[in-house]
């Protein structure tokens, strides 16, 4: 059986497989490095390579490369474990991937470029959108995540056009993503309407974008990605999507109104039923539309609602602009909120 961080016990010895995240010479007298890893299942963790160890001293570690570390100690403190490479220490040099691949990608959602005021119960207020695209975009280059992908109503566009001010903004942060190789993937919402539709085709006429559909995207190495476009009236609209690998997690994107993360009366359909009625199993379900944050399960697979990057909810917690970090490990698919 694998061994992984939280099998690791103190007084003994364990052989584990690593991803190095990052690594730095060591200031502390009688240490040779201080590294970042992270097991299989993407939990990360620190070790200290001891002087003592001859083969960790002198050796050439490569961020973002596997390794099989043999003969490794393991110390226990309040604040997590620590592992140790000490004279016992072996390395096996595994390369780049894994049998179990990881992917992480970033979701915003209801970026509404363009709208300056948001009101809700007889108080209004200003709101920055770009101020939040900007960050969540900061957020994904300093993580050098896999991808970033948008979940519809990039652009407010309240049916009087889009400003070339707003147009410039977002092609000033889409480039600064390709130029980092960060691919950006959207789909549409309700309120880019045929202006937002125009722009953002010629982004992907650029290379700047790519508009997620029924037919998978493979991001990373471990996920398949779909979307699909806000629908106006969902009532007899089908999922038919591309069967991606088996070995591929499987995440949907939409911007919809969904019950149960909807306070709606009247949701565009249920998550329940829709993971039920898929074509092909789904792991994971984002959505926008919303503005609230919230996720619940279904059986092995999971739903996510994203909160928007700008101050357009309507509860206390809905106002906290933030982003959503998706981390994939073989199957497995976790996410964490990151406020912005």
């Amino acid at each position: 059986m694998e061994t992984l961080y939280e099998d690791l016990e103190e007084d003994s010895q364990h052989e584990i497989d690593v991803r190095v995240r990052d690594c730095s010479l060591a200031e502390k007298e009688n240490r040779a490095f201080e590294l970042s890893l992270e097991d299989s299942n993407g939990t990360r963790f620190p070790f200290v390579v001891w002087e003592k160890s001859e083969e960790g001293r002198s050796f050439d570690w490569e961020i973002g490369c596997w390794y099989r570390l043999s003969g490794v100690s393991v110390n226990s403190w309040p604040s997590g474990k620590v592992l140790h490479g000490t004279s016992s220490l072996k390395i096996e040099k595994l390369g780049t991937s894994q049998s179990r691949k990881s992917s992480d990608i970033l979701f915003l959602t209801d970026s509404h470029l363009g709208k300056t005021t948001h009101s809700y119960g007889g108080l209004s207020w200003s709101v920055n959108p770009e101020e939040g695209l900007r960050a969540a975009i900061e957020y994904a280059i300093h993580k050098n995540v896999d991808a970033v992908v948008h979940g519809g109503d990039l652009f407010h566009n309240p049916g009087s056009g889009i400003e070339e001010e707003d147009t410039a903004v977002c092609r000033r942060v889409l480039t600064e993503l390709a130029e980092h190789g960060i691919p950006f993937y959207f789909i549409y919402g309700n309120h880019e309407r045929q202006a937002g539709r125009r722009i953002m085709e010629r982004f992907t006429d650029d290379g700047l974008a790519v508009h997620l559909g029924s037919r998978y995207e493979v991001i990373g190495d471990a996920v398949a990605f779909y979307g699909v476009d806000h629908q106006s009236d969902w009532t007899d609209f089908v999922l038919d999507l591309e069967r991606a690998p088996e070995n591929l997690a499987t995440v949907l994107c939409l911007h919809q109104s969904i019950a149960p993360f909807t306070a709606s009366g009247s949701p565009d359909c249920s998550l329940n039923r829709l993971l039920d009625s898929s074509n092909i199993p789904l792991d994971l379900v984002i959505t926008g539309h919303t503005h609230s944050r919230s996720e619940h399960h279904h059986g092995e697979s999971r739903g996510l609602s994203g909160g928007a990057t700008t101050r357009v909810g309507e509860t206390k917690d809905d106002l906290l602009p933030s982003i959503e970090l998706i981390s994939v490990q073989g199957k497995k698919v976790s996410s964490k909120r990151e406020f912005l």
